[in-house]
């Protein structure tokens, strides 16, 4: 029986990079940081030989799995929000307007600004989407 979730994760195609942007601006915390090979008798994968970098973070009490495939190397998978199959993490916060305004000032891309979009079980919700360095949709939402 499924008791929760245990962790998100993402396929990057620079892990370094993406570290800088998850530990940098986001203030995630490296856990752990592995490099795994797999073989024909142990593969999760199931992409033969593979071998993955693979990274845990503790993004603000979440775990984030950060995996480069060093072998073989993934093509970019360009998907628009409404695309079946896209998927984001949103990250709430206490003021979207500041917290918009230091990420852009550290150059994160923004896909608009914040816009109030309605109401969740009766209260405001404000909020913007961004994006990692692979162009991964994140989103920041406060509750008002």
């Amino acid at each position: 029986m499924i008791k929760n979730i245990h962790h998100f994760s993402f396929a990057v195609s620079d892990m370094d990079k993406s570290l800088g942007f998850y530990t940098e601006m986001l203030d995630g915390q490296v856990l752990s940081d592995a490099v795994i090979q797999e073989s024909d008798g142990h593969s999760v994968t199931r992409i033969p030989n593979a071998k993955l970098r693979i990274v845990f973070l503790d993004l603000h009490g979440s775990l984030i799995e950060l995996i480069q495939y060093l072998s073989p190397i993934g093509k970019p998978l360009r998907t628009r929000t409404c695309d079946t199959g896209s998927a984001h993490i949103a990250f709430a916060v206490d003021n979207i307007d500041v917290t918009y305004h230091d990420l852009r000032c550290k150059g994160v891309r923004f896909k608009s600004e914040p816009t109030t979009t309605g109401s969740d079980q009766g209260t405001i919700v404000k909020c913007v989407y961004f994006l990692d360095p692979d162009g991964i949709t994140l989103e920041l939402v406060e509750l008002g």
